[in-house]
């Protein structure tokens, strides 16, 4: 898959997840996406939203947090102009699908939060704009992924699906401590959905999570961002990366993605003339003399491996010399018959 302009066979994608971080002020948003780009991020990510169509009435504390939170067509716009400045691609949640038809015009890719993982119409909606979809999973059995998998498809192709779906493992805790990260669940939904793309957004605190994750195949790492982790009130910024956090990531990843390799045990290129030097050879015990039949005493082990490995010491058993050997010295093809 190709996204933001990068191969993902070639290294991972790492996403700022600004989300909401700004808390309704365009002016901060402004200054997290660039710090975001400074410090290495390829992407940053936002949520957009009709408030009412986000939470409901019967929870007006939250409902007025989003309403005050939320940035309108105008503030996306400035955004997007200024990833398009600094470099980074600029997109964004659809947590209401009466926004797809504007973000399809203006994004990079659509994000399905965990949240939407079972809503329908907005990842159908978002499947049928033509851009990449990252949908994330947390809090989803397989078999819901399975079903969102399935309208993503029956709206794109499978086909389309395999260049321009991702799936995100998730936990939703807010922190997640790290046991409960559940990073083999990567390996999970690689088996279970081979042709698409694997990734994974982070709510552990630390780099640990999203330096196993991407060791296991992660293509994507989405971290939440921010300036200031202390001293806020809003839950999302104790947990997120600030710009230190975000550069090591940045630096690191790719290093990471790289030791992986293919998964095929085999030597690699860099040890080749290793192997003889560090395995061990049949050695000569004591003299053997011409016409001396190999016996189990003759024989000792030691490096190097030369012609004779010790994995051959059952097949010179029995063998006559026909070259005489000294004591310590290796045994060569031409000292033995047969």
């Amino acid at each position: 898959m190709h996204l933001f302009g990068i191969d993902l066979a070639e290294r991972p994608a790492l996403i700022a997840e600004i989300g909401v971080n700004h808390e309704g002020d365009v002016d901060k948003a402004v200054e997290l996406l660039r710090l975001a780009a400074k410090a290495g991020a390829d992407a940053v990510k936002f949520q957009s939203y009709t408030p009412d169509r986000f939470i409901g009435a019967a929870d007006p504390d939250r409902l007025a947090r989003v309403t005050r939170f939320g940035l309108d067509e105008a503030a996306h716009l400035r955004l997007k102009a200024e990833a398009q400045q600094h470099g980074v691609a600029f997109f964004s949640s659809a947590i209401s699908e009466d926004w797809v038809p504007f973000l399809a015009q203006h994004c990079a890719a659509i994000k399905i939060a965990s949240g939407d993982v079972d809503f329908e119409p907005v990842i159908r909606a978002s499947a049928a704009t033509g851009l990449p979809v990252i949908l994330s999973t947390g809090t989803a059995t397989l078999e819901e992924v399975q079903a969102a998998v399935s309208w993503v498809i029956s709206e794109m192709g499978l086909q389309a699906a395999s260049a321009r779906l991702a799936l995100l493992h998730c936990v939703s805790a807010y922190p997640t401590p790290l046991a409960p990260a559940h990073l083999l669940a990567i390996s999970t939904l690689k088996a279970a959905f081979p042709d698409i793309t694997i990734g994974y957004s982070n709510h552990v605190m630390g780099p640990e999570a999203p330096i196993a994750a991407v060791a296991l195949g992660a293509q994507i790492v989405e971290v939440h961002f921010t300036d200031q982790k202390e001293g806020r009130a809003f839950r999302d910024h104790s947990l997120s990366c600030d710009a230190e956090d975000l550069a090591y990531l940045a630096r690191i990843l790719p290093g990471v993605a790289a030791a992986r390799g293919d998964g095929v045990k085999r030597p690699q290129p860099c040890e080749e003339g290793v192997g003889p030097a560090i395995r061990k050879g049949l050695v000569a015990a004591k003299d053997l003399s011409v016409g001396h039949v190999i016996a189990d005493g003759d024989i000792l082990f030691a490096r190097p491996a030369t012609e004779f490995p010790a994995s051959c010491y059952h097949d010179v058993l029995g063998k006559t010399v026909t070259e005489a050997v000294a004591k310590g010295h290796s045994l060569r093809r031409t000292a033995v018959s047969g």
